[in-house]
């Protein structure tokens, strides 16, 4: 017994001299006087790549900027006109899209969506009772969340069309059905779960109804109308190069070959959290740009200033410099609560309430980037990072919407 007191004793002690002695990350950013100081410092403590970052105030912009890189091989900064991918940012302007199609007559927000769709769609534990559109913007279809990295085109658009890839999923005769595996259990309208798939089957509506795709609605009734020049919803859009590459970081135990991604996130906690490796033992390791058949769910790229426009716009109840995006009925629609407290009260038509503030966020492979406005204050803020979240990026993002409150927001 001595002796294995006295082998644990040796083996703690040699770990807290390789703690002591191991180089560790700077932790500075919390003291840093200014927003102009504290964002680099937040960069580099968490191994942020690249952001860009918009603030308006009262309606009005009152920063605009991009800090680090967009790509870092080639030193490329990122700035507010950057494009890249804001994954579920996507989801409120396919609401978007689907209101200006209840505005002009062509879709009934809570008939059942198999009059649009060209298949069918039923919870095999719901009796058939029908899904509305309503439902699938506020999470309440009783369609389960649903994607798979496998399901990616690297550099390129899916070649599979969205209707086969819900088809395949959702209908019987589907190859992946698998007995209804993703519907749940509830009957539509009876709780709220997040689902992507279910934001696919919106966008399907809006296609069949709309008889367009999805990316040309809404850049001719969303993107040009607004300005946005730099988004799209097609990588076919983007030169090569021109959209900000994605990132995930590996960091490591110093002086080891022991190291960890997000796609090890309990060592990767452990790793960053217990020893904070400093920059030497970071690297960023490159997504490719993906195409993803369920695009309808996340598959939007635009640039901090596009979404900075759409932002001002929301805040103008809609208003654009050649006109509306809605009607005055359907912009309330969009931002009232829609479903009762019991189920979840900050629930709006694809938007979310979140810290006293409406708007989404969005995460993917190599990206994590956020909208949120105060329509009764006038404020928005816009942060996109080209770099997979994890828990400490989180955090970092909590921070950084503390700090422009604090400083560009002065709340």
């Amino acid at each position: 017994m001595r002796k294995a007191l006295i082998a644990l004793g040796a083996v703690l002690a040699a770990l807290l001299c390789y703690w002591l002695a191991s180089p560790k990350q700077s932790i500075w950013a919390e003291s840093a006087r200014d927003f102009a100081a504290f964002v680099p410092a937040l960069m580099e403590e968490e191994a942020i790549p690249g952001l860009a970052i918009a603030v308006v105030r009262n309606r009005q912009v009152v920063h605009m900027q991009g800090y680090g890189f967009a790509d870092v091989a080639s030193r490329k900064p990122m700035t507010a006109d950057t494009p890249m991918n804001i994954a579920s940012i996507s989801k409120p302007i396919l609401g978007i899209v689907l209101l200006q199609l209840h505005d002009k007559g062509l879709l009934d927000l809570d008939a059942d969506i198999n009059r649009m769709l060209p298949f069918r769609v039923n919870n095999p534990n719901a009796d058939g009772q029908p899904i509305s559109v309503r439902q699938l913007a506020t999470h309440t279809s009783s369609i389960a969340d649903f994607y798979d990295v496998a399901d990616y085109q690297p550099g390129a658009d899916s070649p599979t069309p969205l209707v086969d890839h819900l088809r395949g999923l959702l209908t019987p005769e589907g190859a992946r059905y698998d007995g209804g595996a993703h519907y749940l259990k509830t009957a539509p309208g009876a709780a709220r779960e997040y689902s992507n798939l279910g934001a696919g089957v919106a966008g399907a509506v809006a296609e069949a109804v709309g008889r367009a795709p999805l990316a040309a609605q809404a850049k001719a009734n969303v993107f040009e109308p607004l300005g946005m020049t730099n988004s799209s919803w097609l990588l076919a859009d983007y030169r090569p190069g021109q959209l900000a590459t994605r990132y995930d970081v590996v960091q490591c135990l110093p002086f080891t070959r022991l190291c960890a991604s997000t796609e090890q996130p309990k060592r990767n906690f452990l790793i960053r959290k217990v020893f904070r490796p400093a920059s030497g033992d970071r690297r960023f390791d490159a997504y490719p740009q993906f195409g993803n058949p369920n695009y309808p769910d996340g598959g939007v790229n635009a640039s901090a200033r596009d979404l900075t426009a759409l932002a001002q716009s929301i805040l103008a109840r809609g208003e654009t410099s050649s006109g509306r995006l809605l009607s005055a009925a359907s912009f309330d629609e969009m931002l009232k609560p829609q479903l009762p407290a019991s189920i979840d009260e900050r629930q709006r038509f694809f938007w979310r309430d979140r810290n006293g503030l409406t708007g989404h966020a969005g995460s993917d492979q190599g990206v994590y980037t956020s909208l949120y406005f105060d329509t009764a204050k006038g404020d928005a803020i816009v942060v996109l990072m080209n770099r997979t979240p994890d828990l400490q990026t989180e955090e970092a993002m909590a921070r950084l919407f503390d700090r422009i409150s604090r400083d560009l927001l002065r709340r």
